[in-house]
């Protein structure tokens, strides 16, 4: 069995001990893009971050793609379903790091760092900060995967009181009560904190706009996590812009990296982050633990982890 490895944008040392745990195994760890695209040609499957539309068409024997990325859409999705290939995520592997950048930010916002970085660039020493605190507080996560379950784990830890939105209703550790999107409604109304964490999908497409943001609270914050497309971004402007709710923080935007004209550079009640909250020093030490696993279930004929689905989009 040949498998292709391509962990561009990272370097692929993390993942050298896939060799040493399949030795029957023809592992190929691609470099520059010309040898992937010769490569995929007779590859039984594929380790990557990304394949291209063209990448796809030219794999002429290739069974199943483990994306080294929790989210799947840059992928030509309807291809890879249409040749019948199989494919798995790298569900998980942001649990840890992503859930420390919402708890950070949460910290952040109700203390204002943000502000007082700004006023130190200035040279100014102000103390009429406000200084609030996350705990007793209202948190509610809109997506319950594995990265929303850290979350609330974390944050329940902290004090806080957490709420959440899944498909189903089940019992999580640390949520106080779960809810469908039918009753999203709830976490506008009554949470001080509200973390988006949805996938991008045809039906989660700009799902959170302007009946969402008239219900928030004036001091509510709203943390962007998961993708930019669940969010109607000319609503958010007109939101922000009448000062709706009072902070809004997102790492991720319809259109990346975010325009230079965008309107959303200037306003004083948005943080952005440039799309850094997936990237992380022990990223493909991560991946390792999750690609070390599926090989081996894949090899064995058993069922295999994080298996994507086309009819859900997640």
């Amino acid at each position: 069995m040949k498998i292709l490895v391509s962990a561009f944008p990272f370097h692929d040392e993390g993942l050298l001990k896939l060799k040493e745990d399949f030795p029957e195994v023809d592992f190929v760890f691609t470099k520059t893009k010309d040898a992937l695209n010769e490569e995929i040609k007779n590859a039984d499957s594929a380790i990557a971050f990304n394949l291209t539309y063209e990448q796809i068409e030219r794999a002429q024997k290739l069974k199943w793609i483990q994306s080294l990325s929790a989210g799947v859409d840059a992928y030509p999705l309807k291809l890879i379903e249409s040749k019948g290939i199989m494919l798995t995520t790298g569900r998980g592997i942001h649990k840890i790091h992503m859930s420390e950048y919402a708890i950070s930010m949460m910290i952040m916002a109700a203390r204002r760092l943000d502000l007082m970085i700004l006023n130190q660039n200035k040279r100014s020493w102000h103390r009429d900060i406000e200084q609030k605190e996350i705990f007793g507080k209202k948190l509610g996560i809109i997506g319950l995967g594995s990265i929303g379950q850290e979350v609330a784990k974390r944050a329940s830890i902290l004090g806080m009181e957490v709420y959440g939105v899944k498909n189903s209703v089940e019992v999580i550790e640390g949520v106080t009560q779960v809810f469908t999107m039918e009753d999203i409604d709830f976490i506008a109304k009554n949470c001080d904190y509200i973390i988006n964490l949805l996938p991008h999908t045809e039906t989660t497409n700009k799902i959170i706009g302007k009946s969402f943001f008239d219900q928030m609270k004036a001091s509510a914050v709203m943390i962007n996590m998961g993708r930019g497309g669940t969010v109607n971004e000319q609503e958010l402007l007109s939101a922000l812009l009448e000062k709706k709710f009072a902070l809004y923080i997102s790492d991720v935007f319809e259109k990346e990296p975010l325009p230079e004209e965008s309107p959303l550079w200037k306003l004083e009640n948005i943080i952005i982050t440039p799309h850094i909250c997936g990237p992380n020093e022990n990223y493909i030490d991560k991946a390792y633990e999750i690609a070390n696993k599926n090989i081996r279930h894949y090899i064995q004929g058993e069922k295999l982890e994080n298996v994507y689905s086309f009819i859900k989009g997640y």
